[in-house]
């Protein structure tokens, strides 16, 4: 087997495992620890410059489309944080670093697949909610869960097109 089985094989297990630690925190704790998101981010950044070298870099670069494509989940991720810190709490700063460090490992195609799964999961869960505090007479405006858990729909599926043959 090549080394680039094992580079993208290690790049899984790291994604995975970041995956799961920050949805396993964040239901508990309700929040992401900095040095988690500190070492994957860390750790992503190599995989994630290895794959601009290996997709635009290995013959005469072009600036084209995809490569500006490659940022995008960057660009976005920033501009969520910013709005987290702008907006006092309404989107925690924890779910823009929690998509900032996904970027480094996911390209942009998976990146807006798991941000518009984890919106529609969160608006699912919303309504439920909202129904759930009906039925018990609750006043729905005290309650909040946490945004990090609704990727996890993406991320089984992610999981699922590991093992998927490829034709």
């Amino acid at each position: 087997m090549s080394i680039l089985f094992f580079l993208f094989l290690l790049k899984t297990i790291l994604f995975y495992s970041f995956f799961l630690f920050s949805v396993l925190w964040d239901f508990r704790k309700k929040s992401l620890p900095k040095l988690l998101l500190l070492f994957y981010s860390l750790v992503g950044v190599p995989f994630f410059l290895f794959s601009l070298w290996q997709d635009f870099f290995q013959g005469p670069f072009q600036l084209s489309l995809p490569f500006l494509y490659s940022f995008y989940p960057f660009l976005f991720s920033f501009l969520l944080f910013l709005f987290a810190k702008c907006s006092k709490g309404a989107l925690g700063c924890g779910d823009g670093l929690f998509l900032l460090c996904c970027a480094f490992y996911l390209n942009y195609k998976s990146f807006l697949f798991l941000f518009l799964s984890g919106l529609i999961c969160s608006a699912l869960v919303s309504i439920l909610l909202f129904l759930f505090s009906l039925k018990m007479k609750k006043n729905w405006k005290n309650l909040s869960f946490p945004f990090i858990p609704c990727f996890i729909p993406a991320g089984v599926y992610f999981f699922v097109l590991l093992f998927t043959p490829r034709t």
